[in-house]
Formats: structure tokens, C-alpha cells, sequence
């Protein structure tokens, strides 16, 4: 009897590190919902910030198909466009969601230098329309401010800052996480991930899901791109 109990724990003990060493990481990608700058082409303060008609329809499709999804943590940049792309679902599903500057809008330029200075400056105070504030929270690790990134070397600086933290934080835990961010933050933050060159990852869709999988040896994988959240393998 002893020696069978003996051989059960055994057993316990090696499905438990089996799990354990295989428990990898869960990471959605979503794209902020369609704005007017998007549909027109015409990239101001109003048209970035506010949503055409398809992004308004955009958001009521992710707000129900994301609450088939079980997150650990809700990471996202802190520009209205993305604050108020998800917070419908806050709203619906009770949850807050983390402000990470590391993933705001950053590397557009055209012409890509690659060389970075070193150091991420940190710009203006990053601060949240009172009606939404309560769905979400700062890191404690850094001021409730935004970086002041001026070349495209020191935005990839930034969105790689991000990973690391993905990493550390988040790396082989079994826990699913989701990110809104944006068209190139995305790009950038998918081949650090990847371990691949940002030509090689595809383009983020408005309001689509990207579904990347770290296995046991740390490494990620791109499972789904640009699905309908409802369609996403959960």
C-alpha cells in the first residue's frame, strides 16, 4: 500500500513538472479599431482619435467576441484610440487594464536609421478622460508619462523594452495576455518576439486578433493572424 501511494506521488510529482516546464505563454495581439485617419488618410489630432463609422462597428464585434477569452492581464498604450477601443469590454467584463507606454504608436518613419541613443526620454504626462479612468491602471514601476521617442532606432528601443518585460513578467507562467497597441508598435513587437526581422511578420488589421504561443524552450510562434475574435483558438 505504501509503496503504491509512493508510485501515485511519483507520478503527481512528474505530471506536475511536465506542466510546469511546458507552460509557456498565451499573447493576443489587437490592433486599435478603424479610426478616421485610417479611412481617410488624413492623420490629424481629431481624425487619429476619433472612429470612422466601420470602427465604431469594429468595437461592438471585439467587445462580444473577446468575451469568449479568459486574459490574465490586459496590457495597452495609453492613446484614445486604444483606451477606447477596449474599454467597452472592460466595461462589460468588470476587468482594468494596464497602461504600458513601452507599446504606444512609435517607428513610422520612412526612412529608418538604427541607430538609438541609448536611452528612452520620457515626454508628457499621460493623462486619462475622467469617464474611462477607472478602468485603468499604471505600472508602479514608471511615471504616468509617455516617451518622447523622436527616431525610428529609439521606438524600436521602446517596443523591445516591452518584450523584455513580456518576458520577465509574463514568460513560461501558462497565462494568457492581451495587448492593444497599434499598426507598427504591433509589427515591431511581433518580430521581437518572433526573433525575426519586422518585414517578415504580417500587418495588423483594425480590431483583428494575432495569436502568438511561447512553447517550452521559450521560443513563440505565430498561430493565428487577423482572426475575428470569436474565431480564435482559445
Amino acid at each position: 500500500m505504501r509503496y503504491a501511494i509512493s508510485v501515485f506521488a511519483a507520478s503527481l510529482l512528474f505530471v506536475w513538472i511536465a506542466v510546469a516546464h511546458a507552460a509557456g505563454l498565451d499573447v493576443y495581439l489587437v490592433r486599435h479599431a478603424e479610426t478616421q485617419a485610417n479611412a481617410t488618410g488624413v492623420h490629424n489630432t481629431v481624425t487619429s482619435g476619433s472612429f470612422s463609422e466601420q470602427g465604431e462597428r469594429q468595437i461592438q464585434q471585439l467587445t462580444a467576441g473577446l468575451a469568449a477569452y479568459k486574459f490574465d492581464a490586459i496590457l495597452v498604450s495609453p492613446t484614445e484610440r486604444t483606451l477606447y477601443t477596449i474599454v467597452p469590454y472592460l466595461l462589460q467584463m468588470g476587468r482594468t487594464a494596464e497602461i504600458w507606454p513601452e507599446i504606444a504608436e512609435c517607428c513610422w518613419q520612412r526612412e529608418r536609421d538604427f541607430v538609438s541613443t541609448g536611452q528612452l526620454v520620457w515626454g508628457g504626462d499621460i493623462n486619462l478622460p475622467g469617464t474611462i479612468a477607472p478602468q485603468f491602471v499604471f505600472r508602479g514601476d514608471i511615471p504616468q508619462r509617455d516617451f518622447a521617442n523622436r527616431s525610428y532606432a529609439d521606438g524600436v528601443a521602446q517596443v523591445k523594452q516591452a518584450a523584455r518585460l513580456i518576458r520577465q513578467r509574463f514568460g513560461q507562467s501558462g497565462k494568457s495576455i492581451l495587448l492593444v497597441l497599434h499598426y507598427h508598435s504591433g509589427a515591431v513587437l511581433m518580430a521581437e518576439l518572433l526573433g525575426t526581422n519586422r518585414e517578415n511578420v504580417p500587418h495588423l488589421k483594425n480590431a483583428r486578433m494575432t495569436h502568438l504561443r511561447q512553447d517550452d524552450s521559450g521560443a513563440f510562434q505565430l498561430l493565428q493572424v487577423n482572426e475575428q475574435p470569436d474565431m480564435g483558438d482559445r
